[in-house]
């Protein structure tokens, strides 16, 4: 049976700060998944319905044993429900017109809009004015999830994550500059996709970022989070990892950039959880 608990590192795992419950196996250790730090367990959100399950079965299992061992009991129920229960009036019936066309009335057509299918951003878009105030909700938020990510990576030297982290961890200047999307289970770039790249980071605003040999580039590859956790952060890292050759080998792009897988998110909607499926580059400032 599976634990549910809250991690309580609110300053360093997004997961604490937004007060979202996890799920343990039993088997697992009971530390959360972004941040490693122990959880703290809360009850499961199961276990107070179960308690009236099981107590409604069992008053529904007392009243079969009660009408199969007592007959009569059965034949008073009916008869009382026979004496004031009145049937059911039948419906007045409406005399249809006759049709002498020899063809059935069409049905009338249903124009209910059926609801939208959550998609990604259809195109790679870039803020309108990009934001470096490291200061601001959405880029502290950021920033302390990377930050987190960063002790995470698999197959990196120890001296490239103190490198990152610290790029990272001291940056004066940090904000997003791109958000390109991915379609389900997509981990390549399309021509269309790389094109619009191209524009996007040709745009006053980044091409300032680019000729800037301080500026470090983090991508970070998102998925949504259906499935698999652990598949969920190996399509973000292939994901992270096609947006950098990209940017190195088809856009010329020559600073410093670091790929981070950051997994299963909610970050642009924890409903639609398929809008999620991205690729943001923040740019990070000493």
């Amino acid at each position: 049976m599976s634990r549910f608990g809250k991690c309580q590192n609110m300053s360093g795992c997004l997961l604490a700060y937004r007060g979202e419950e996890t799920e343990v196996e039993k088997d697992q250790p009971f530390i959360c998944a972004e941040c490693g730090k122990p959880l703290v367990e809360v009850k499961s959100p199961a276990a107070f319905w179960m308690r009236y399950v099981y107590a409604l079965g069992g008053v529904a299992l007392l009243v079969i044993v009660a009408f199969a061992l007592f007959p009569p009991l059965r034949g008073l129920i009916v008869k009382h429900k026979e004496h004031h229960e009145p049937g059911e009036a039948p419906a007045p019936s409406e005399q249809q017109p006759a049709d002498n066309s020899g063809t059935a009335a069409p049905a009338p057509a249903d124009n209910t809009p059926s609801a939208p299918v959550a998609e990604p951003p259809k195109f790679v878009t870039s803020p309108q004015r990009i934001d470096l105030d490291v200061t601001k909700q959405e880029n502290k938020s950021v920033k302390a999830e990377v930050l987190t990510r960063i002790d995470l990576m698999p197959n990196v030297s120890s001296s490239d994550k103190d490198k990152l982290y610290n790029a990272v961890e001291r940056a004066r200047s940090m904000g997003k500059i791109l958000t390109i999307p991915f379609g389900s289970g997509k981990t390549e770039l399309s021509t269309t996709d790389i094109a619009a790249i191209k524009t996007e980071i040709d745009k006053p605003e980044i091409a300032s970022l680019r000729g800037d040999p301080t500026a470090v580039f983090v991508i970070l590859g998102y998925a949504d989070p259906k499935g698999d956790a652990k598949k969920n952060i190996a399509i973000s890292q292939t994901r992270a990892d096609s947006v950098l050759k990209t940017m190195r080998e088809k856009c010329n792009v020559i600073n410093v950039m670091h790929p981070v897988a950051m997994g299963g998110s909610k970050l642009l909607d924890g409903q639609n959880l398929e809008k999620n499926r991205i690729v943001e580059i923040w740019a990070v400032l000493p």
